[in-house]
C-alpha cells in the first residue's frame, strides 16, 4: 500500500485520514468543496471534535496529509461521504455514487475501494457492478471493494476509530484481506472479515437496535408524564432490577445515523421492520409531545399571572450533549415550533453549536445567566455538562421543565409517591 485517498472530508473522512496519516500511510484528503480543502489545509476546520485540529496541524507539518479537490491517482480509496435521507424517507446514495463514478476515472489494476458510508443492503455489489461496467476491470480480482462502516461516537472519534471492533465486509474474500491491509495500519480493536451485505445490515442493524432503545425510553416518559409522575425517576428506579436497563428520554432522536438508518432497513424490507417503524414513529413524535408540554406551561402560567406573552428560555440546540452537530437536532425542532407561537418569547442559550448558524434562525444566543434570569420558564432540551452546573435552588421562582434528564422538575409529592410504592412493593 503506497498511498491512500479519502474521499470527503468531513466528521468520518478527515479523522480517518488524519488517523491514517499518524500510523506511516501516505493520505490525501478529497473533497468536492474548495474552500473546505482551503481550510484543511490551513488547519482551519470548523468540528469541534476532540483532538483534531491538534492532530491535523502535525500530519500538515509532516506532509504525510494534504487534502485536494481534484481525485487522486492511489491505492486505496476510502469513500466517506453523506447519505442523508430523501423527503420521502429513503437512502439518497446519489453522493455514494457520485464518488465511485470519479473514482472509476482513475482507477488501476490492483486498486482497493472502501465504502464506509452508511448505505442500505446491496448498494456495494451494485458499486462493484458500476466499476466493472465503466473500467472492464474484474472485482475481486483486477481490483476489489469492500463495504467497511464507520462505527464512531461523536466526541470520541479517534479514540474508537482506534479501538472499536470492525467489521470488513468484502464482495469477496479477497477484498476484504485488502480492506484489512488498511485498517490494520490503525486499527486495534479485533477486525471481522465478512460479506459487503453483512457489513451492510450490521451497521443498520447497529443503530437501529438503538432507536428502538430509545423509542422505549420515550414511550415510558408519555406514560409517566400522562401519570403526573416525573419519568426519569421512574426509570431509574425500574433501572434497580437486575434486568432492566432502560435509557433516559430526551426530547427525540437526531443526529447523521440513529434517525436516519432505520429507514434504510425499512425501505427495503417494509414488512419484516414492524419493530422499527415503530420506533421511528414514537421517535419521531416525541418533539411534539415536548412542545405540547411546554405550551401547557405556557398557558397555564399566562392564565396564573394574565398575562398574553411568557418569556421562555431554552437550553441546548445540538441533537446530543457536549458536541457542535445541528444535523437532525429534535431540539432545533422544538425551537422552531415555540419560536412561532404569539405567547412565547423564546431565548436560547447554545454552548457548542457555531453562534451564526443559530442566530441566522432564531436571532441572537443570550448567556446561559442572562436567559435564565430573564426567563418565567426555562426548559432544559440538552445536557450539555455546561448546564449541569446550573444552581436550581437560586432560581427556584422559575419554572422548571427538564426534557434532558437534568432532573429539575421533579416534584416532590410525585418523588414521594414513588418512594412509597417501593416502599410498600419490598414489604
Amino acid at each position: 500500500m503506497k498511498n491512500v485517498c479519502v474521499v470527503g472530508l468531513g466528521y468520518v473522512g478527515l479523522p480517518t485520514a488524519i488517523l491514517a496519516a499518524q500510523n506511516g500511510v501516505e493520505v490525501i484528503g478529497f473533497d468536492i468543496n474548495k474552500d473546505r480543502v482551503a481550510a484543511v489545509n490551513r488547519g482551519n476546520v470548523d468540528l469541534t471534535e476532540p483532538e483534531l485540529k491538534d492532530r491535523l496541524e502535525i500530519v500538515l507539518k509532516k506532509k504525510t496529509f494534504s487534502a485536494i479537490d481534484t481525485l487522486p491517482e492511489a491505492d486505496y480509496f476510502v469513500v466517506a461521504v453523506p447519505t442523508p435521507l430523501s423527503i420521502h424517507n429513503s437512502a439518497d446514495v446519489s453522493y455514494v455514487f457520485a464518488a465511485i463514478d470519479t473514482i472509476c476515472t482513475k482507477l488501476k489494476k490492483g486498486d482497493v475501494v472502501i465504502i464506509e458510508s452508511t448505505i442500505p443492503v446491496g448498494t456495494t455489489d451494485l458499486c462493484a457492478q458500476i466499476i466493472q461496467e465503466k473500467t472492464k476491470l474484474k472485482v475481486g480480482e483486477d481490483v476489489f471493494v469492500a463495504h467497511c462502516p464507520e462505527r464512531v461516537w461523536p466526541s470520541r472519534v479517534f479514540e474508537e476509530l482506534k479501538k472499536n471492533e470492525r467489521i470488513l465486509g468484502g464482495i469477496t474474500s479477497a477484498c476484504s484481506e485488502k480492506a484489512f491491509i488498511f485498517y490494520k495500519t490503525f486499527v486495534k480493536g479485533v477486525m471481522h472479515l465478512k460479506s459487503a451485505k453483512f457489513a451492510e445490515l450490521l451497521k443498520l442493524t447497529e443503530n437501529s437496535a438503538i432507536d428502538v432503545s430509545v423509542a422505549l425510553a420515550h414511550q415510558v416518559a408519555v406514560l409517566a408524564e400522562e401519570l403526573e409522575f416525573d419519568p426519569y425517576e421512574v426509570i431509574e428506579i425500574a433501572n434497580k432490577h437486575p434486568r432492566v436497563n432502560i435509557l433516559n428520554p430526551t426530547c427525540g432522536v437526531g443526529g447523521h445515523c440513529v434517525a436516519i438508518d432505520p429507514w434504510f432497513l425499512i425501505n427495503s424490507f417494509p414488512h419484516k421492520t414492524l419493530l422499527f417503524q415503530s420506533a421511528r414513529f414514537i421517535n419521531d413524535s416525541r418533539p411534539q409531545q415536548v412542545v405540547n408540554k411546554v405550551v401547557d406551561a405556557v398557558e397555564q402560567w399566562c392564565a396564573e399571572k394574565n398575562k398574553d406573552l411568557c418569556k421562555v428560555h431554552i437550553l441546548g440546540l445540538t441533537y446530543k450533549p457536549n458536541v457542535d452537530d445541528l444535523r437532525e437536532s429534535p431540539a432545533m425542532k422544538v425551537a422552531e415550533l415555540l419560536f412561532v407561537r404569539k405567547n412565547i418569547a423564546l431565548t436560547i442559550t447554545e454552548p457548542h453549536a457555531a453562534k451564526e448558524k443559530v442566530e441566522l434562525q432564531f436571532g441572537s444566543l443570550v448567556s446561559l445567566e442572562a436567559g435564565i434570569n430573564n426567563a418565567d420558564i426555562v426548559v432544559g432540551l440538552v445536557a450539555h455538562n455546561f448546564f449541569k452546573l446550573i444552581n436550581h435552588d437560586n432560581y427556584a421562582e422559575k419554572t422548571w421543565i427538564d426534557c434532558a434528564g437534568l432532573r429539575w422538575n421533579v416534584p416532590q409529592v410525585m418523588r414521594g409517591k414513588i418512594q412509597g410504592q417501593e416502599s410498600a412493593a419490598s414489604l
